[in-house]
């Protein structure tokens, strides 16, 4: 986005539902013409004009091309008259029937009355720049829209009601009543500080890097709850690893069949493992090649392992080890690896402790992809050696998911670090406020106080275009 992105004294409009048949479509228009475009192109059955429309009330009425004198389509209209709409600005949504081409000529009478095509993000953007939101509740916007999981959603609508932007408003508060103290002094830089001021200061900022120390360790998780794991299923051909990822996704996903070499190509899923979404890639069985293509689907296996960020490694639990099995695990790293004894249903030739050569592997499961034993102790195995055992956003405790937030918190330390430094040196009052107006400024980055044009073109530029 440019400088001239960020005016918006003009009239925007765009389709807010998905293209494709559907029952309704959403044509939302924004700014200060949006009730003379809506009049110019809808009707209302008691005839009432969109001037006279009251604001928050549906109206049934008739959407009309006066240009060819027809009708298109039977629909509602509602005003939402500012500031109490979403963007703050004088809005208009059109609900219609939905489909590909009916919402598009509604979309095309805006334009032509007035509107123009509103850009990704434009309508939250407004609502950002009019004071509706702010800035990390604008990001919510976007998450709520591409949450995956009940716990991606839940992270988001906490955001969305201000969960974090309240956490920094007391962090900014904090900063705020010892800038206060020290700013007292500016004006007579001769007179130290109160030792017992000084020293409240010194707890009360100490204690603020541990609170501010305490969010940013929850990013790890909330960055896993927001993108998801890439997870590769990898071991030797005929193990199962098309049966258990078919027990994952519970339907039949992937070819199964008793001849080795099945699957030569790629399969993507995605499944939720308590909250977290987990993206599950079926590949070749590893062995050595018997063909130039099957040691070209084995060397995109190798690569695959190297670069997902979790493994499920399965073991054929009635077969004894081979040759096969010792190079399953490669050089990939055994830490985010979770070892899968499976056919459990069938007489057994492998134990756990045969598998001992695999060190730095904390989570070993037994399955039968066949009856579906075990599936729930390897669910829960992939949650652990994501997350670990205890999880910090159970319960009503935010995360941060934003890599932006993460680094906004880390300078907002490093300032308050450096305060705490100067402090205990006994340095002017100047150079005290100077660390402390630095720590505001971070702060003010993730709310948005505080956010170049740059960052907000980088945020917005994300979503969807009519949201």
């Amino acid at each position: 986005m440019t400088a001239k992105d960020f005016t918006h004294d003009d009239t925007i409009a765009a389709i807010a539902t998905p293209a494709g048949q559907g029952g309704i479509a959403v044509i939302r228009i924004s700014g200060g013409d949006s009730l003379g475009v809506l009049g110019h192109i809808f009707k209302t059955s008691a005839g009432k004009s969109a001037a006279d429309m009251d604001s928050h009330r549906l109206y049934h009425g008739r959407v009309i091309d006066y240009a060819s004198g027809g009708t298109l389509d039977m629909a509602l209209a509602v005003v939402m008259k500012s500031p109490r709409s979403y963007t703050g600005e004088d809005t208009a949504e059109i609900h219609s029937h939905g489909g590909y081409l009916l919402p598009g000529k509604i979309l095309e009478l805006c334009f032509k009355n007035g509107a123009r095509p509103a850009r990704p993000g434009e309508f939250t953007l407004r609502a950002f720049l009019n004071g509706r939101m702010d800035l990390a509740q604008a990001e919510a916007v976007a998450d709520l829209v591409s949450a995956e999981t009940t716990e991606c959603l839940r992270v988001a609508e906490q955001q969305l009601e201000g969960a974090l932007s309240s956490i920094i408003n007391g962090f900014q508060n904090s900063v705020l009543e010892a800038l206060a103290e020290v700013e007292a002094r500016v004006d007579f830089p001769e007179e130290d500080i109160d030792p017992l001021i000084k020293e409240r200061i010194f707890e009360s900022v100490a204690a603020l890097i541990e609170e501010i120390s305490k969010l940013i360790s929850t990013f790890d998780e909330g960055r896993v709850l927001k993108h998801g794991v890439y997870t590769a299923i990898i071991g030797k051909p005929n193990v199962g690893k098309s049966s258990i990822l078919n027990r994952l996704v519970m339907k039949d996903r992937a070819i199964v069949s008793p001849h080795p070499g099945t699957t030569r190509d790629f399969i993507e899923e995605a499944i939720s493992v308590g909250g977290i979404p987990i993206r599950l890639i079926d590949t070749a069985g590893l062995r050595s090649a018997r063909d130039e293509v099957e040691h070209a689907g084995v060397e995109m296996t190798r690569k695959k392992a190297r670069e997902a960020e979790l493994i499920i490694a399965v073991f054929d639990g009635s077969c004894e080890l081979d040759e096969d099995d010792s190079k399953v695990m490669g050089d990939i790293d055994r830490s985010k690896t979770v070892i899968v004894i499976n056919k459990s249903d069938l007489v057994q030739r492998l134990s756990s402790e045969d598998l001992a050569f695999v060190r730095g592997v904390k989570q070993v499961v037994k399955t039968s992809a066949k009856t579906g034993a075990g599936i729930e102790d390897l669910k829960m195995a992939l949650q652990e050696t994501v997350l670990g055992s205890e999880r910090s956003s159970e319960g009503a405790k935010f995360v941060i998911s934003e890599l932006r937030h993460k680094r906004a918190l880390e300078r907002t330390s490093e300032s308050l670090k450096g305060f705490l430094s100067a402090l205990q040196a006994e340095q002017s009052p100047e150079f005290l406020a100077f660390d402390l107006r630095h720590a505001l400024d971070s702060l003010g980055e993730i709310t948005g106080e505080t956010t170049t044009e740059e960052i907000l073109g980088r945020i917005f530029s994300k979503f969807c275009v009519g949201k």
